[in-house]
């Protein structure tokens, strides 16, 4: 039992709850969340002072939610305040609550204007959703149009998850284009992390940085030419992985002061103990 000279103070417990919370693993906040709750025993002050860095985790990882029978996302593009959000293609807005992951008091969203901007970007999203089904199994994207300065350019979020009880992995990147036709810039990032968890406690975290430039012609080929870049780069970060992490594993083998049979496989102690 702890002392009460050995209590944390709130600022201590606020500092202490908030720094774990935003190392949880995708997938794993609410387990990270109960965790805590049931160590500090404090639910109010869970529930309020962890409520932005649970908003935060949310909106960072693009989280998906279902919107009466269609897939949306969570991230800071489409944030209207409030806990609420909007989906540009299926033009409804959303409540959210980021702890429980569940949408509500859903409404018809007015704010996307019909304009050549707009044709723009329901066809990059229509060909990034055929893109997500040929190489995702589970995924979503969405493309939000922004503006600075009186000038649009498409904000296109993309996120491919798998999470269950041995492993948990988010891949998620974010590109930016600038709509000044005839030519447009295009910035990217690319982040994958893995948290496997049987038997054993790995996370490993990549990420790859973008920068190319790409016509504006017509909006098919416009649409069709950044899906070629997304593919090319994506197959370049995980050809990249792959490779990386058979010379890891070589090495890491090598390294171990006992080595391990050759097969690579993990003993099975009960079955020895009990043979």
């Amino acid at each position: 039992m702890m002392s009460k000279q050995c209590e944390l103070s709130k600022e201590e417990k606020i500092k202490f709850i908030c720094s774990l919370l935003q190392q949880a693993p995708p997938g794993e906040f609410r387990n990270v969340f109960e965790d805590l709750r049931i160590l500090v025993r404090d639910d109010h002050l869970m529930r309020y002072e962890a409520a932005q860095v649970c908003a935060n985790h949310t909106r960072n990882n693009f989280t998906a939610v279902n919107i009466k029978g269609e897939n949306a996302l969570v991230t800071r593009y489409n944030d209207l305040g409030g806990n609420r959000f909007f989906d540009p293609q299926i033009k409804l807005s959303f409540r959210f609550d980021h702890l429980s992951k569940r949408a509500d008091k859903i409404l018809l969203y007015c704010g996307v204007r019909t304009d050549n901007s707009e044709l723009w970007r329901e066809t990059l999203n229509i060909i990034l959703e055929s893109y997500m089904k040929k190489h995702f199994l589970s995924g979503d994207c969405r493309v939000y149009r922004k503006t600075l300065r009186s000038n649009p350019f498409f904000v296109v979020c993309i996120e491919g998850h798998q999470y269950n009880d041995v492993w948990n992995s988010l891949w998620k990147s974010v590109w930016t284009i600038a709509f000044t036709p005839p030519t447009s810039q295009v910035v990217g990032k690319i982040d994958l992390q893995i948290h496997y968890f049987k038997k054993a406690n790995l996370h490993w975290t990549a990420s790859k940085d973008v920068k190319d430039c790409i016509y504006l012609i017509s909006r098919v080929q416009f649409a069709m030419e950044f899906e070629k870049l997304v593919e090319a780069e994506e197959n370049k970060l995980q050809t990249g992985l792959v490779e990386s992490l058979q010379i890891l594993s070589d090495d890491i083998w090598r390294a171990l002061r006992r080595q391990l049979p050759v097969t690579r496989t993990v003993i099975s102690w009960d079955k020895l103990l009990t043979s």
